[in-house]
């Protein structure tokens, strides 16, 4: 077994470095080093990137990639930062010209990286142009908006999720100010909204009271499945699919994470170990690896560097 990859002009960074090296050899001796090589690092990689000044809510990572990552918080501001250049030297993040009067809670690219959502405590969503940096258009809500999604097949509807218990559907070539589809509308607050990535019909919720449930656009106002068995009203923070539409990965309020079959109401695993607790609030969590192999949560620490 043989490793490839070496310091050539094209890696001027960790980034670059370890998206280029690789190993040769056995497919399943090398996927087995890795992953003993995985469970034996303490730490991968870590660098500190400042430039908030409070608490970060939200991160987003660019798609195709993740050449971008966008950051919002406490201090208001959408923050974008250029991972390569970020990671390798003292850079600043570029800051979006349109800045939300509270906390900033979600985020969201659109599939081209063009365009980013962002949506708080301010009971609105603004729409960020990429290169300009410039505002492109601001969608008032009745309440604090907690999730965004873009749809995947189409860089013109978007879903948020909000404290007033609804989950609407908004195209950004209609009038900000007209009366966007409402999908869903409960007495408690929809804390994460996500388009499957394969079939983007069906779009996944957390809820504050009624848990996780799957929803198909065409069928408005009643979920299609609620996911947890006997235990399906809890509270759900947050939920994301994998990258093949599949499974969910929901992170609940004082449970373990868990992970379902998006066509079985009953978890397929949950993420518990003897003396597991969470030290810190947990915002989101997501899928991570080449194979959705690993999961991971986002936390808002006490200190307010970030990450």
């Amino acid at each position: 077994m043989k490793r490839r990859g070496g310091r050539g002009g094209s890696m001027r960074s960790v980034v670059g470095f370890l998206s280029q090296r690789g190993l040769e050899g056995d497919p399943l001796l090398t996927q087995d080093f890795q992953r003993r090589r995985l469970r034996g690092c303490r730490n991968l990689y870590k660098k500190d990137l400042l430039g908030h000044f409070g608490c970060v809510n939200a991160i987003e990572f660019s798609n195709n990639g993740g050449q971008w990552l966008v950051s919002g918080g406490d201090d208001r501001r959408v923050l974008l930062w250029h991972m390569e250049e970020a990671i390798h030297s003292r850079v600043k993040p570029v800051q979006l010209k349109g800045e939300h009067h509270s906390n900033i809670f979600c985020l969201a690219f659109n599939s081209g990286n063009t365009k980013v959502f962002s949506g708080g405590n301010d009971e609105q969503v603004i729409l960020h142009d990429v290169e300009s940096t410039e505002t492109l258009d601001v969608f008032a809500h009745e309440d604090a908006v907690y999730g965004l999604s873009v749809s995947p097949v189409n860089d013109n509807i978007f879903a948020s999720s909000s404290d007033d218990g609804r989950v609407l559907i908004w195209d950004i070539r209609e009038s900000s100010h007209g009366e966007p589809f409402c999908l869903a509308h409960y007495p408690s607050a929809f804390h994460s909204v996500m388009f499957n990535p394969v079939e983007p019909r069906l779009l996944a919720t957390a809820n504050s009271k009624e848990g996780v449930g799957l929803w198909d656009i065409r069928k408005p106002q009643s979920s299609l499945l609620r996911y947890g068995g006997n235990l399906s009203l809890q509270s759900a923070m947050s939920v994301r699919f994998n990258s093949n539409g599949t499974q969910l990965l929901a992170l609940r309020r004082r449970l373990p994470p868990v992970l379902y079959d998006i066509h079985c109401r009953l978890p397929v695993f949950q993420f518990d170990n003897q003396g597991y607790f969470n030290s810190c609030t947990m915002k989101s969590c997501c899928f991570a690896g080449d194979r959705d192999q690993v999961i991971s949560k986002q936390c808002c620490p006490a200190s307010p560097e970030f990450p």
